[in-house]
């Protein structure tokens, strides 16, 4: 059983939406793979390397490194942090200067 279960996840993907409706707005997205500057453009969370970034297109145009949080997939520059904790209503965070944190939500565009 534990065979056949390693044999089925190799062939399941996490391939989550590019595009949402974030407070209001379209926030398109693109995770690209940049451990050896190939800038390979993925699409399945299962294969975010240790160099990839997120390119979020919003009212403002971010680019976030992937962070090392563990039982995360998340991007952040510290200001900005982009977290799938579900692949279909991913967080969007803002830390204002005075530690105020805003959450945008977020849902796929339909």
């Amino acid at each position: 059983m534990q065979i056949f279960s390693l044999i089925l996840s190799l062939f399941l993907s996490v391939v989550p939406p590019t595009s949402f409706i974030c407070d209001g707005e379209v926030l398109n997205t693109q995770i690209i793979n940049n451990t050896n500057g190939d800038f390979k453009i993925i699409n399945d969370l299962d294969q975010i390397d240790e160099g990839a970034f997120i390119v979020l297109n919003w009212g403002v145009n971010l680019m976030l490194p992937r962070t090392f949080i563990a039982n995360e997939i998340s991007f952040s520059d510290n200001k900005w942090k982009w977290i799938y904790t579900d692949i279909n209503h991913p967080k969007l965070l803002e830390r204002r200067p005075l530690g105020e944190i805003i959450e945008y939500p977020c849902r796929p565009n339909d």
